[in-house]
């Protein structure tokens, strides 16, 4: 959810200007991506998508994730995508859909679109549900300080 905003460079002259300075006084690596782009930008406009940043997932979460999902569709007899819906549908919900192949659940959200905390959902059902089949997960290692 954010706000999106386009500037044309003729009735937005000012401030497209001061943008496109601001962008190149900060992020000085990025001037000659802007100076290739700056034809383009002069003829079309800019578009400016205004938004938190959001709190992405970690490598070690994915891999400690992945891991233990893999282990525990070995011990239920189910592939690592398959447990990886049925934690998604049981972490976030599920709709059913009618297809040519049937009626399928399809989990309401998708891990790509988790930040860190919501991801520790997804991990912390895959904990869950697995002792609750007798399959132990040791807990996650906290990160270590830097």
């Amino acid at each position: 959810m954010g706000l999106r905003f386009e500037l044309n460079p003729e009735t937005h002259k000012a401030i497209f200007n001061k943008l496109l300075m601001a962008l190149a006084g900060r992020f000085p690596d990025e001037i000659p991506a802007i100076q290739h782009m700056l034809p383009r930008l002069k003829e079309k406009g800019v578009e400016l998508c205004v938004q938190p940043i959001r709190d992405e997932r970690t490598r070690s979460q994915e891999s400690y994730y992945r891991k233990w999902a893999r282990e525990f569709g070995k011990f239920t007899g189910n592939t690592p995508d398959e447990i990886h819906e049925i934690m998604l549908s049981k972490t976030y919900g599920s709709v059913q859909v009618e297809t040519k192949f049937g009626v399928m659940n399809r989990p309401i959200q998708r891990s790509a679109d988790q930040s860190k905390s919501s991801y520790s959902d997804l991990i912390e059902t895959l904990i869950r549900e697995s002792a609750e089949m007798g399959f132990i997960i040791p807990p996650p290692k906290a990160p270590s300080p830097e």
